[in-house]
């Protein structure tokens, strides 16, 4: 979106730099000119309703009444964050729900329900908002989270990032758009020996029983 404002922002002056230096240098027929004109109307009116687009995206609320309005909260995360965000990576928007349903429990977990946190991503530094699970390790805590899209946030730039996913990148760069590929990239993600059947599961139980909202 940004940078859709940024090219129709250069094209702005680029229009107005030609305008200038042909009235310096040569004589623009009336018709030129109302054209030009019109061009230059239709240019700022794209401008107002991209920037007024922008302003529109406000951080969704987040429901989890069920698995769908989960589903649609999370999908709601991912359009918000797209629209919003500078230099981000799409990721694959299948596995991005299954991990979220798979390590929050839909949504109903405690580290969901009280750290807003979807994908259990832990912290090893103490001082940062946390959470201590049952077993108390007290080497590190499960996240906390202002609001659940940016646990998405988080989850989005540790997958773009991470050294660990490189594999799951590699990809994504190859135009690989079958989610069900990508499940065994994400072997570092969980300790869970049944970790991939049941991302597998879900999956095709996204596919079978759910609405996947559109991303744009």
């Amino acid at each position: 979106m940004l940078a859709k404002i940024k090219t129709i922002l250069q094209t702005l002056m680029a229009v107005t730099v030609i305008l200038f230096f042909g009235g310096i240098w040569y004589t623009v027929s009336a018709e030129k000119e109302e054209t030009q004109a019109i061009l230059l109307e239709k240019e700022v009116e794209q401008v107002v309703e991209t920037l007024e687009a922008i302003t529109s995206y406000t951080r969704p609320n987040f429901e989890r009444e069920n698995n769908q309005t989960f589903i649609d909260s999370v999908g709601a995360c991912v359009n918000y964050i797209y629209n919003t965000t500078t230099d981000i990576y799409p990721v694959n928007f299948e596995i991005l729900l299954a991990q979220a349903a798979l390590e929050s429990g839909w949504g109903n977990s405690r580290f969901a329900l009280e750290g807003k946190n979807l994908f259990g991503v832990r912290t090893y530094d103490l001082r940062e908002p946390h959470m201590l699970p049952s077993n108390n390790p007290k080497k590190w805590g499960v996240r906390v989270y202002m609001h659940e899209c940016d646990s998405v946030q988080h989850y989005i730039n540790i997958i773009n990032n991470g050294s660990a996913y490189e594999k799951y990148r590699e990809l994504r760069d190859n135009g690989i758009e079958d989610s069900l590929q990508y499940v065994e990239t994400l072997g570092a993600y969980a300790a869970d020996k049944k970790y991939f059947p049941k991302l597998r599961s879900i999956i095709k139980k996204l596919r079978e029983d759910y609405d996947i909202p559109k991303l744009n």
